[in-house]
Parts: C-alpha cells; structure tokens; sequence
C-alpha cells in the first residue's frame, strides 16, 4: 500500500507538486529528475520487505542508490545548482542505509521517518529548481527546452 499514513500522504502531494511542475515549468534536466524520483517513489514499497524490522532494506537501498547515480549524473553534467542539493540530499539517505546495515538495532521508525524527511528533501529541491527553470530566458538556438 502506498498511502497509509499522513506523511506518506504529504510525500505523494509533494512528489505530484514536483513533478506536475517539472513537466509544466521544467526543461529536460527536471523532467528527468522528476521522472526517475516518481519512478523511485512508487518502486521503494514494490521492493520493501515487510517482515523485516531491524537492518537496512536492501531492496529500498538499490532503488535510492540508483537515484542516486540519476542525480549524481545530472549534477556532474549539467549547470542547475539544485542538482548538487539534490544529490547531496540524496546521499544522506544512502548513509542512512548504511547505519541501518552497521548498526541493526537502529529503531525502525527512526529509520523510516529519516529516509521519509530526505526524501523530502530531495523532492523540495527539484521543487525549487523546476520553478527557477520557468524564470529562466529562452534557451539559445540547439539546446531543447
């Protein structure tokens, strides 16, 4: 189930927030983003194993670092700022992954409601450079919109 609780809620309006103005606003670099966050977003609960409480969740650490090289590649290859927030946001999620794997007696709550924050995070920063997009001039001859 994806929507089950208020902050998974607040992620779903915020992840169609990003992404509804991604496509609206947004060139190729946000709409990128926007599509491998959604894809992200909608894969995590495909892949979490329910049964298990303590530990990282391996299939949820897959699916964010693979976010993770999206992001990383759009921050080393492109000129928006908000890549680099972005990618660096996201990498705190993969080293809550990481303490969760080293130390298995983190509390499981602690370790959702961290990851849900960054993942917050994340989507606030695509927010902030999907809307920054719009206020950029036309882009100049060959590059696409």
């Amino acid at each position: 189930m994806y929507v089950q609780t208020p902050d998974q809620l607040f992620s779903l309006a915020l992840l169609l927030a990003c992404c509804g103005l991604a496509v609206w606003r947004g060139r190729w670099v946000e709409r990128v983003a926007a599509a491998a966050m959604a894809v992200a977003w909608f894969v995590s609960p495909l892949v979490q194993d329910d049964h298990q409480t303590l530990g990282a969740q391996s299939g949820v650490l897959i699916v964010d670092l693979l976010l993770l090289l999206v992001l990383l590649h759009l921050a080393l290859t492109t000129d928006r700022w908000w890549t680099m927030t972005a990618t660096a946001f996201q990498g705190v999620t993969a080293l809550i992954h990481l303490a969760a794997a080293i130390d298995r007696q983190i509390f499981p709550r602690a370790y959702y409601v961290a990851g849900s924050l960054i993942s917050d995070l994340v989507m606030g920063a695509l927010l902030v450079g999907a809307w920054n997009a719009g206020r950029r001039s036309k882009p100049p001859p060959g590059e696409f919109a």
